[in-house]
């Protein structure tokens, strides 16, 4: 009995602290004067994990802004993990000591609560000298403190990479990272140069990406200046180059409560403005990041595919035709759609093995890859233009595709379906007098007969609308699945009126527009709204796995627009049509 209390006890223990490990409270101060903004920040160290964040009351306190949502990466042993941090500005209204409640996280369907904090609230005015060591911020340099070494602990840089070993085509994700906690103006004097790779920026100095980290139980305010994907050209061991940076660090020589700031720029910084402020010292100093060597291997031969063309990661590849009825001379297109993860940068087009009598031409190509991901995620679809001047059924026989995939070492070959193509005796260009006539003659037809149906659209528009002016209208929920199309199109119509608008609100109202539908198609309410569950429920029903996958994708890529400032290089209505085709294949499958 007793050995069985024990062990509830240790699990409940063991939960606690993983909890607590997962998801955690931090302050930028313990102590802060009355009147004086801080900063509380909730730590996730596995953004992948939550379903959704909820804030604490904070009504001891002024809330300035927030959350401030910002992602950043934090090293796991041998992986990498996002986390995610809910930045809020508050003020202190009155002395005190006060509790700083933890935020709540739904993780599995399970809430999870980080822990309360303790911050002192000092009067104005009142017994500063007292709190003056602890109180006055890193911008105070006291008497015989030593400025060089604040400033080296204080203020450096690191580069962080996810992996050191890697194949040829394995990308390798590097961020570069300025950490401080004094009030400086930094100047990128030499960026690193990255020899043996393409190379894919994530994250640039313009996107201003900042964060909170605790070093040493001290916040640094962490500026990500660069973060890029690097995918090796050959085999080799290559150098990340130490990026430089050039600082001006302003300390002051009297005791003052300052939050410091920090500037960054790269190749603007003005010597002449090295003029300090009555009271205050300027030191110059330079920093840089360790230079990092990279072990690229190459791909196993053995088992190589004959057409291998170096694609590293995990693909499909599609094909379709334009239309499959040509007349002669026409202009068609194939397109080959290659989706999935890994190094798209570096895929070459696949050969076409056009059929004697088509003549092909060079691909246009296009990317709607998700720049955030590493490795890359996303499609390449290469179009092919071509024409048949010989009238005929044709052929397009299937297009292979070779790739290895690092996960598990294995190299894997996909193919296209074969296509078929008619192209009929009459050129689209040359047309007789006959059917110039006709054409004509069902042009006026069918320019009448429109008009005709504008107009009673017209009419049936405004005595709907006299209609429902003069009746309450019932909000009825969407049945889902007896009435597919509608009921797609309805919880869309938002997300489709917002397509050319702010990106934050197109991805609010495409979000909500998806679990509306999923609401009403599985039944999904209150807790249950979550990506986790709705997995379960989606597998339950027999939907397919792919598009399981292509539903989580579009909940995932709805977050990263709604809580985070990076820019997707992907055409907002390319979303909205794969959205629409996603839960028109769900409504399918539990009809």
């Amino acid at each position: 009995m007793k050995k069985t209390a024990v062990i509830i006890l240790f699990s409940i223990f063991s939960r606690f602290v993983c909890a607590q490990e997962l998801f955690t409270t931090i302050l930028s101060a313990e102590r802060v004067m009355e009147g004086e903004s801080f900063r509380v920040q909730y730590v996730v160290k596995d953004a992948a994990s939550i379903s959704s964040f909820i804030a604490p009351d904070f009504d001891q306190f002024r809330l300035i802004s927030g959350p401030d949502i910002y992602l950043s990466e934090m090293s796991n042993q041998k992986n990498l993990k996002q986390s995610k941090n809910f930045v809020f500005t508050l003020v202190a209204l009155k002395a005190g000591k006060f509790i700083i409640p933890g935020a709540t996280i739904i993780v599995d369907g399970k809430p999870i609560k980080s822990g309360n904090l303790i911050v002192d609230i000092i009067p104005k005015g009142k017994d500063f000298k007292r709190f003056e060591k602890e109180f006055s911020s890193d911008y105070f340099l006291r008497p015989g403190e030593n400025a060089q070494q604040k400033i080296n602990e204080n203020l450096f840089l690191k580069v962080i990479v996810d992996k050191k070993n890697c194949f040829v085509g394995e990308p390798v994700q590097a961020t570069f990272k300025l950490f401080s906690r004094l009030e400086s103006k930094s100047d990128i004097v030499k960026n690193p140069g990255f020899y043996g790779f393409s190379v894919y920026d994530i994250v640039n100095l313009s996107d201003k990406e900042l964060s909170v980290e605790i070093i040493n139980r001290k916040p640094y305010d962490v500026h990500t200046i660069r973060k890029v994907q690097l995918y090796p050209l050959r085999p080799g061991v290559f150098i990340i180059e130490p990026m430089e940076v050039k600082n001006r660090v302003e300390f002051s020589r009297s005791v003052v409560n300052k939050k410091t700031e920090q500037e960054i720029s790269e190749g603007v910084l003005n010597a002449k403005n090295n003029r300090a402020e009555p009271g205050t010292e300027v030191f110059e100093t330079e920093i840089s990041t360790q230079q990092v060597s990279i072990n690229v291997k190459p791909v196993p031969e053995k088992n190589k595919p004959p057409g291998y063309a170096g694609a590293v990661g995990a693909f499909d590849i599609f094909s379709s035709l334009s239309k499959n009825n040509f007349f002669k001379n026409e202009e068609g297109f194939l397109e080959i759609r290659i989706n999935g993860t890994g190094n798209f940068i570096q895929i070459d087009a696949p050969v076409i093995r056009w059929p004697d009598g088509i003549e092909g031409f060079e691909p246009i190509v296009k990317d709607s890859l998700y720049k955030t991901q590493t490795p890359l995620t996303g499609t390449r679809i290469f179009t092919y233009p071509f024409v048949v001047n010989i009238p005929g059924k044709y052929s397009i026989p299937p297009v292979n595709f070779s790739f290895f995939n690092p996960a598990n070492r294995v190299y894997n070959n996909v193919s296209t379906n074969e296509l078929f193509l008619q192209i009929n005796e009459t050129s689209k260009t040359v047309l007789t007098k006959e059917e110039t006539k006709a054409t004509s003659d069902n042009g006026i037809f069918k320019e009448v007969y429109l008009t005709g149906i504008l107009i009673l659209t017209i009419v049936i528009v405004i005595v709907f609308w006299i209609y429902q002016k003069n009746k309450k209208t019932e909000i009825v929920p969407i049945q889902g699945i007896s009435e597919t199309t509608p009921a797609i199109e309805r919880v869309l119509s938002a997300a489709s009126i917002s397509v050319n608008a702010d990106d934050k609100l197109f991805y609010s109202d495409l979000q909500q527009g998806i679990w509306k539908f999923m609401a009403a198609s599985f039944g999904l309410s209150g807790s249950e709204m979550n990506k986790d569950y709705l997995v379960i429920k989606m597998s339950d029903a027999g939907v397919a796995q792919t598009i399981i996958k292509d539903t989580a994708s579009l909940l995932s890529q709805c977050e990263e627009g709604l809580y985070t400032n990076t820019r997707f290089e992907i055409d907002k209505n390319e979303i909205l049509e794969k959205t629409r085709g996603v839960l028109h294949q769900i409504s399918q499958t539990l009809l």
